[in-house]
């Protein structure tokens, strides 16, 4: 029987900055031994995004986890609740902002 993730465990902020062009792209690497939670994410446009979107991507199965679309610039905000949102054990997650045409950062706390 497999557990849930520890919700005690420490928890890691990743940022990453992207100027208009390209996409701005956080890893969360696999661990072989355990799972990668998500808690939140935070995500900001200097300017208004031209198809903006954000999407979280499990490695292993290939399959997208969350995506939203981003229309309006500064910043926004989803928070995935006290279990979070939880990859394949041993996979890796892929989160992606796309270029939107605007200058972007991406905030990521996972553990």
């Amino acid at each position: 029987m497999r557990s849930l993730p520890d919700t005690t465990a420490v928890q890691d902020v990743n940022y990453n900055t992207a100027a208009s062009g390209g996409a701005s792209v956080i890893v969360l690497a696999a661990d072989s031994a355990g799972y990668n939670v998500i808690d939140w994410v935070c995500w900001s446009y200097k300017t208004t995004p031209t198809d903006g979107a954000i999407t979280i991507t499990d490695s292993t199965t290939n399959t997208v986890m969350w995506s939203i679309d981003v229309t309006s610039s500064g910043a926004g905000e989803f928070v995935f609740g006290d279990r979070g949102l939880r990859g394949v054990l041993g996979s890796e997650i892929t989160i992606t902002m796309a270029d939107g045409t605007a200058t972007k950062k991406l905030n990521v706390q996972s553990r």
